[in-house]
């Protein structure tokens, strides 16, 4: 019998050579500044934290991954700002939230971006979000601009909370982790950061043009099938306290996910597309209960079951040449006019119509 696919909620991919980091002064005091200068106790906010407050004037004292995680949660909480006091505009949580709404709503993990680059390019007038794709190298880059900081904070560590923040939720949204090939900031770099070359596992360059990520187009185009359930639970750990700041999301997959993975799996085994008595049962749970957990995160069974014959239909009607007929058998209509019916509701065209106008 197949095994059973369930796959534990595990929200960690960490790096392991990052497990033993710490950080100084420089990140501890940096990252409370604009705390306060807004008139908030540093102290306070470090045992609130779960942190000794004496680190705060212990020029000597470090905090681990876990810590920063806690801090950096913390003083977005208590400040209503994911900004932190760097900018003059703080940036409340709702609207946090808000731009993670909106990216969920793309398919690929580009066009998640270009929505959640929307989204803060229409709310803010003193963060800009560009996303450049260079068609001769097959790189791309996401390019992050702040104005109107706050006087006296570290400009530095905006940007690369603002980076590292960007990049694990970038890994989040298509379930695995992204290899990035350069990592650029625009300021000098400071004399007690940390290895960043071990942190994003690419080249670090500093008093570059731009503060960006860079990696593989091939990236852009990853299933991007997070929803607003995952967005609310213990799966996204850029909220969650106790994960480690260090921690690249990568591995977790919500059930969805897995039904849709799993009929793949079974497609390229040579089954049709699999029924949902089929699913549940290699799943080891009820149709019912695979319905209603299904229902919890927004989806239903036939949902995704069309999901995957479209996306397979329109891969074959454009990359190879084999018939209607053959494609609609493949994917498991009994008669080419039902196959037809359900292209023109997933497209908006017939088949035929799709495989003429992309494979111009």
């Amino acid at each position: 019998m197949r095994e059973q696919r369930l796959i534990q909620s595990s929200i960690v991919s960490p790096i392991s050579d990052l497990s033993h980091y710490r950080l100084g002064s420089y990140y501890i005091r940096g990252y409370l500044k604009g705390a306060l200068s807004k008139g908030f106790d540093p102290e306070e906010i470090l045992e609130m934290a779960d942190i000794p407050s004496s680190v705060y004037t212990d020029p000597t004292a470090s905090i681990n991954g876990e810590q920063l995680q806690r801090l950096i949660l913390k003083i977005r909480a208590i400040m209503n700002d994911h900004y932190m006091g760097f900018l003059q505009v703080p940036g409340k949580i709702a609207m946090d939230v808000e731009a993670g709404k909106a990216s969920i709503e793309g398919e690929t993990l580009g066009q998640s971006l270009r929505h959640l680059n929307a989204f803060v390019n229409a709310v803010r007038s003193d963060e800009e979000r560009t996303l450049t794709v260079e068609d001769s190298s097959g790189q791309c880059s996401m390019c992050f601009h702040f104005t109107g900081f706050n006087e006296d904070v570290d400009t530095h560590l905006a940007y690369w909370y603002r980076l590292y923040w960007g990049y694990k939720f970038y890994c989040w949204l298509i379930g695995e982790r992204i290899q990035l090939t350069e990592v650029c900031f625009s300021g000098p770099q400071p004399k007690d950061c940390i290895a960043y070359e071990t942190v994003f596992d690419c080249p670090v360059m500093f008093d570059q043009p731009d503060n960006k990520l860079c990696f593989d187009s091939k990236y852009l185009i990853k299933s991007a099938f997070r929803n607003s359930t995952d967005l609310s639970n213990d799966s996204f750990p850029l909220v969650y306290p106790n994960a480690n700041w260090f921690t690249i999301p990568s591995n977790y997959l919500n059930l969805a996910s897995q039904v849709e993975r799993l009929i793949i799996d079974l497609l390229k085994e040579g089954t049709q597309v699999a029924s949902i008595t089929v699913v549940s049962g290699i799943l080891a749970v009820s149709t019912r209960t695979l319905t209603r957990r299904l229902n919890q995160e927004g989806k239903s069974f036939q949902q995704i079951k069309s999901k995957i014959r479209s996306d397979i239909a329109k891969d074959l009607l454009v990359n190879s040449d084999i018939t209607l007929s053959q494609i609609s058998e493949k994917i498991g209509f009994s008669e080419q006019g039902d196959f037809t019916r359900a292209f023109i509701g997933w497209a908006d065209q017939t088949p035929s119509s799709y495989r003429i106008e992309h494979m111009k």
